[in-house]
């Protein structure tokens, strides 16, 4: 059975390595966006509209890593409920990512997530074009 839940889990992470690639590609489209509206100087609809789109970047964002982070989570209460015909490995990692399913990105990736949000967005409102 373990053997099952490993090869569930490395499935997965093919999935979420193509999920967390669309939510780069979506931070730098946001980036590049607000980039031109800057450089065109664009009306305020514009901004608004380019401003609406790094927010839901942002949001999107939120739920593909909150996503990822919950299949490590489900894999390791899968492997946690294997009790003692774990592996040593298996009860290792039950021990380091199972738990409560998550509500939100781990920290790092949120940090990650805040800073493209404000990469795209505060050249829009705040910008030194003389």
């Amino acid at each position: 059975m373990e053997s099952e839940i490993w090869m569930s889990f490395q499935a997965s992470r093919a999935a979420n390595a193509t999920l967390f690639l669309g939510v780069i590609i979506s931070i730098w489209v946001a980036a590049r966006f607000s980039s031109v509206l800057v450089e065109k100087d664009a009306p305020v609809a514009g901004r608004v509209l380019a401003s609406i789109f790094a927010l839901t970047v942002l949001l999107f964002g939120w739920q593909a890593t909150t996503t990822i982070l919950n299949q490590w989570i489900v894999h390791a209460n899968a492997l946690a409920g294997l009790g003692d015909q774990a592996s040593d490995i298996a009860k290792g990692f039950a021990a380091q990512y199972g738990g409560d399913y998550a509500t939100m990105p781990h920290p790092i990736g949120l940090a990650f997530l805040l800073s493209g949000f404000l990469i795209a967005f505060l050249p829009l409102w705040f910008s030194n074009k003389k």
